[in-house]
């Protein structure tokens, strides 16, 4: 029996040869063929996905956010939409056809991710399906979210009226044809993104007028970083840790989440995982002041990126000469400072010095875990002082999850400092994966997409923390049912969870308990621990009688490999 890799699974990391292990394969003359597991995993990807894209061409499908008027879906997907009969469905028909949709993507994403972690599955198909599915949604309407309509209203407050978009609001302007599109909880609120994402919003706004032209600007943006961050990984993993290069692609590229709530939804979120994916690299290339330019970038999308950016310089500082440590300190700082300020200059106000971080702060989203802390503190409040103490309450419960992170992350980075195996590439990007997940899962506000920030890390986590990642990339996908509750029937549009979602909130405790474990007893970020944890035997994956090694001069399989 072949030795398992330190991967944490009883799978082979190569195959093995006669030399080393006393097995061979089976001669054969055939040319060599998908194993049955892969083509049905890669069939059961094509199969949901194509269900999923079917019904976002369906006319009032749920997955459609807010739309000008006679904006509807066309070309080949809509006829078979129509060949299907989709569109003679109510809303709580096409709600359950999504469900199902929804549902075998998931499915779909799971099985052929288990594939390429066992690598019976090509890069080449991987890639190719990846492209394929990033063309099929830039042809779909808008999906999932309105915050493109935000993006754009945003865009052209700088490229049409010549406004501050940190300073202005979109109610500044209420006469533009965006403003009956945005989500009402922004139509009054300035500007949360990045200064380079607003001013790549200002160009596009300013190009294409139309708001359709705009959704598909947006959605090609999206579209090009995960094209752009897959071919990154597929260079880098394949270079490092070619054992998980298909499945770091796949994470990516083969992902609904990213596929349809990402790309679909035409989000800025792919551009700051493509800067994350850019730094990473260039940190295994020992360009560290050019990975933290990147992760900068990054940060001036959206500010989440300055999590493994500020890491990295801890990194950076404390593997340098003590009498040095000062003024790579300062070149660090004054490098990302001098960018940041470069972009952010013509925005700056003393009435938004930080571009609307603190703005965003205070929203909520029922997904997140952080809301079953935020209503415990806010039923506290009220119980003690009535309803007026009710939001002060609420206030002091997102502060303490924000303190949970700020103190988690800061643990992360005193590991870094203190021991130099931290320090090290792989080490390293596994911390800046921990890191960002200590950030997203206690967080009170989480939305889908969220989870992409760390999808180009996933390939350099231990099984517990990457596992996290995948289930709830695949349970996210079903949840979202309906992008406005308004399509919901009356008796289910008052329906709240009191908490945030039960996988999410199940997730973030196994991962939590996990992080503290390994605080504790030393072990390294990207590390395995030995001991079994959930998904060992669906990861591990079938095995095909024809694919299974046989001993020399046999034609039996060998007995101690699992059998499908």
């Amino acid at each position: 029996m072949v030795a398992a890799p330190d991967h944490g699974y009883p799978l082979p990391a190569r195959k093995p040869s006669a030399v080393d292990s006393g097995v061979m394969r089976a001669p054969t003359s055939r040319p060599p063929v998908l194993a049955r597991s892969t083509k049905r995993a890669v069939a059961a990807s094509i199969g949901g996905m194509l269900f999923v894209a079917i019904v976002s061409a369906t006319p009032n499908s749920p997955f459609f956010p807010v739309f000008p008027t006679n904006y509807e879906p066309s070309g080949p997907l809509r006829l078979l939409a129509n060949l299907l009969q989709l569109g003679r469905l109510n809303t709580m028909g096409l709600m359950v056809v999504g469900l199902l949709a929804t549902a075998s993507a998931a499915v779909g994403f799971l099985l052929v991710l288990r594939e390429a972690w066992n690598r019976r599955i090509s890069m080449r198909t991987v890639m190719i399906l990846s492209v394929i599915y990033a063309v099929v949604v830039i042809t779909l309407p808008l999906l999932f979210s309105r915050d493109v309509w935000s993006y754009a209203y945003y865009g052209r407050l700088l490229s049409t009226y010549g406004a501050n978009p940190y300073h202005a609001t979109p109610k500044d302007f209420d006469l533009n044809g965006l403003f009956g599109l945005t989500w009402p909880g922004w139509r009054g609120t300035p500007s949360v993104y990045g200064p380079l994402f607003t001013r790549m919003s200002a160009i596009l706004t300013g190009a294409v007028l139309s708001p359709s032209s705009q959704v598909r600007g947006f959605q090609a943006i999206a579209a090009a970083a995960s094209l752009g961050t897959i071919a990154i990984l597929a260079r880098l993993v394949g270079r490092v840790r070619p054992d998980r290069a298909v499945f770091a692609v796949a994470t990516v590229g083969l992902n609904p989440i990213v596929v349809f709530h990402v790309v679909g939804g035409g989000h800025n979120d792919m551009l700051v995982a493509f800067f994350i994916a850019a730094g990473v690299a260039l940190l295994f290339a020992r360009r560290e002041l050019l990975s933290a330019i990147a992760f900068g970038l990054g940060m001036s999308v959206k500010a989440s990126a300055v999590v493994p950016l500020v890491l990295l310089i801890v990194a950076v500082v404390a593997a340098a000469d003590p009498e040095r440590r000062r003024r790579v300190a300062l070149t660090f700082a004054g490098v990302i400072g001098g960018m940041w300020l470069l972009l952010a200059m013509p925005f700056l106000e003393a009435s938004n010095p930080t571009l609307g971080l603190v703005e965003v702060s205070g929203h909520d989203s029922w997904m997140a875990p952080g809301q079953l802390v935020v209503r415990l503190f806010s039923g506290i409040g009220g119980l003690i002082g009535g309803d007026s103490f009710r939001d002060p309450a609420a206030m002091i419960g997102r502060l303490a999850l924000f303190g949970v992170s700020l103190v988690g992350v800061s643990m992360i980075a005193h590991r870094i400092w203190k021991d130099p195996a931290a320090r090290q590439p792989a080490a390293l990007t596994a911390a800046f994966g921990w890191a960002l997940l200590v950030v997203i899962l206690p967080s009170p506000v989480l939305f889908t997409w969220y989870l992409v920030w760390a999808l180009p890390l996933v390939w350099a986590l231990p099984r517990v923390p990457r596992r996290a990642v995948v289930i709830l990339s695949a349970f996210f996908v079903v949840t979202q049912l309906v992008t406005e509750s308004s399509r919901l029937p009356e008796v289910l549009q008052s329906v709240k969870l009191p908490f945030g979602h039960p996988i999410a909130i199940a997730v973030c405790i196994w991962v939590g308990r996990d992080f503290v474990r390994r605080l504790r007893s030393g072990t390294p970020f990207d590390g395995e621990t030995g001991e079994p944890a959930y998904g060992d035997r669906f990861e591990a994956g079938p095995y095909d009688v024809e694919d299974m090694p046989v001993r020399v001069g046999s034609a039996r399989p060998v007995a101690a490999m699992r059998k499908r």
